[in-house]
């Protein structure tokens, strides 16, 4: 296997903290929360596509209620959650408390600890007297094609008494627009629905423990019943395949709840500073939906959840989060331009039905996803297994360890290797190198931990860069398309977001070949469809299939970024292992005549490759031993 390959993998690396860290101290003088298997730069909390994307960033020791929530590139989202306990509101998620006047029943939660694998990000919180955990969950099923291309991630915010007595218990959440409207001054449009039927009255909003309630926002002239709540909602004038700031002007965001156990269920939306204002006095919404739209910038919209459980000992709420898109992708076909849909509404019909079925499935989605991160420790286990290393996950039942990595304030110290570094909370690395302050491996856990912490936090940063769609019908005439398989394509994140870049697909190619090598096939088809229906005019590899992801419209002219001796060789090397993981001759021979031109290209030009870029994104030279030193 290439498993260890998986050790390259990138981290996703998000500075720029909104907030100061509120300093809290566990008994030993830690500085809180403690991270486990490490402290990464950012952590993942609803990763499931370019644009379902958002995460924590953990620079200045920060965490979920003091850096609050970002979209991949470090823009804010509005994401806000409170659990009120005997009155006094606490605030686990986001930052939108700070917009509020000073109150006394209106508090920080103490952030304890973060720890997280492959499928789960979990973050604990001391609320006085309850511990509040907030359990993301963004399931990487690399073999289940259709829950894969669900572009929805699930949050679970449970509490539980720490002094074993009851208490009375509220939760609140909301999001704001900022998720889907780049600009503050462009409209949105929301609504609300109860199983069919719109809601806009007053009073208790759940009519019995056990009854099942929609909240859903649809496109216009669209109605159905699903059983569960959900709020949607969309630009005014949207632009089909179109982008700004990385966030997509089309599609829709939705913000799924249902009642659950909860003795009361209530509702809102409206002016964020009102709405949270209006929970932290009264603990409860006013099942209202503003029939205001506008932009997000005037009077703050947001859209909110209240679920009061009265007095337990535990209580839990769950929520689905994301972004969605019909169409998904532009691809240019023999046939012209096609309008591809999404891989999941082949398997789950409408939005609306894809929705309800995500929302329904936690508990199968909890299983498949226990199934994997078990898997991926036993082959990290296997691999270390002559050093006896133990590997800690959340799917573990023991205590995970304590290590010092961001459990602490700024601090110098020797590894075991006599090498000295720094820890500086205040920068997203942690741990610098004192000669240039440059970022450097963790330096006080075992070499397994530290290679188990990388693929388990790379796991969703790379699926979340991909969509599946449904193949065109027909103009694919001289292609090996199958409809009965999906077209995966890649948004080139952290960069100029060209489509299915060879060179950053080469990088990703471990991880597919480990997890599941179709995936790599359904990679690599739209390149070799494109090329071989005559649309690439060189004899070498294309860079991408589209300038602008999701615009997978090609280079009819050839003038994509020049990298054809690297680009060509990784086609090859791509083409060649999945062969080698999966047997399939056959796809080599469909293939052959394109992989020979070029290989025959590199056989001419790989000496002497004139000025062409390599991912360095340096300039080769036309001295190959100069070319050999740059690229190697």
């Amino acid at each position: 296997m290439l498993f260890s390959s998986l050790v390259g993998a990138t981290l996703a690396v998000v500075v720029g903290a909104q907030n100061p860290y509120t300093g809290a101290k566990d008994s030993n003088g830690h500085t809180l929360p403690a991270y486990s298997p490490v402290r990464p730069p950012a952590i993942p909390l609803a990763v499931r596509s370019p644009y379902t994307n958002a995460w924590s960033s953990t620079v200045n020791n920060g965490t979920l209620n003091t850096n609050g929530v970002i979209f991949w590139p470090g823009q804010e989202l509005g994401w806000e959650g409170m659990v009120t306990v005997d009155g006094t509101s606490y605030e686990y998620l986001g930052t939108g408390s700070q917009s509020l006047p000073s109150l006394p029943n209106v508090m920080t939660a103490v952030p304890l600890s973060v720890t997280y694998d492959s499928q789960y990000s979990n973050f604990t919180f001391a609320a006085g007297p309850v511990e509040v955990t907030a359990s993301f969950l963004s399931a990487v099923l690399p073999k289940d094609l259709c829950r894969t291309s669900i572009p929805l991630s699930y949050l679970t915010t449970s509490v539980r008494s720490t002094d074993n007595a009851a208490h009375s218990v509220q939760f609140y959440s909301d999001v704001n627009a900022a998720w889907i409207a780049p600009e503050s001054n462009k409209t949105i449009q929301w609504n609300l629905y109860e199983a069919g039927n719109a809601v806009n009255g007053s009073g208790n909003a759940t009519k019995g423990a056990s009854s099942v309630y929609s909240w859903y926002v649809i496109l216009f002239g669209m109605s159905l019943f699903i059983p569960i709540h959900y709020r949607l909602f969309h630009l005014q004038h949207q632009y089909e395949f179109a982008e700004e700031s990385d966030l997509p002007l089309w599609g829709n965001f939705t913000y799924s709840s249902s009642p659950g156990q909860a003795s009361n269920f209530s509702f809102q939306s409206g002016y964020s500073s009102s709405l949270r204002y209006n929970f932290a006095m009264q603990h409860s919404l006013q099942d209202i939906v503003d029939p205001n739209y506008r932009g997000a910038g005037a009077r703050e919209p947001v859209f909110a959840y209240a679920h009061d459980f009265g007095s337990v000992s535990s209580a839990s709420v769950m929520y689905t989060i994301g972004t969605v898109q019909e169409p998904i992708m532009r691809y240019l076909t023999t046939g012209g331009i096609a309008r591809l849909q999404p891989w999941w509404s082949k398997c789950y019909g409408d939005l609306f039905q894809m929705i309800s079925f995500h929302y329904n499935d936690f508990a199968q989605t909890q299983q498949l996803a226990s199934q994997f991160e078990g898997q991926l420790k036993a082959d990290v286990d296997s691999y270390y297994s002559a050093n006896s290393a133990m590997v800690y996950s959340n799917s573990t039942s023991s205590q995970p360890p304590t290590y010092s990595n961001g459990s602490r304030g700024y601090a110098s110290g020797t590894d075991e290797y006599g090498e000295q570094y720094i820890f500086d909370p205040s920068t997203a690395y942690g741990f610098l190198d004192p000669n240039n302050f440059t970022g450097i491996a963790i330096p006080d856990i075992e070499e397994a931990e530290a290679y188990y912490a990388i693929v388990a936090l790379s796991a969703r940063q790379v699926m979340g860069a991909y969509v599946l769609a449904i193949p065109p019908t027909g103009g694919c005439s001289k292609s090996s398309s199958n409809a009965s398989e999906p077209l995966m394509f890649q948004k080139e994140i952290s960069s100029d977001g060209n489509v299915n870049t060879v060179d950053v697909m080469y990088p990703a190619m471990p991880f597919f070949l480990y997890a599941n090598p179709e995936l790599l096939k359904y990679n690599l088809e739209p390149l070799f469809q494109n090329q071989e229906n005559g649309f690439y005019p060189n004899g070498y590899s294309m860079h991408d299939i589209g300038s602008h992801f999701p615009n997978a419209t090609g280079h009819v002219e050839g003038n994509d970024e020049y990298m054809p001796v690297e680009e060509s060789g990784n086609m090859i090397l791509m083409t060649y292992a999945y062969y080698k993981f999966t047997g399939n001759a056959q796809y080599l021979k469909q293939h052959y005549p394109k992989l020979s031109q070029f290989a025959q290209y590199l056989i001419e030009y790989s000496l002497l490759p004139g000025i062409q870029l390599s991912t360095g994104k340096h300039t080769t030279l036309t001295d190959p031993f100069e070319f050999l030193r740059l690229t190697i």
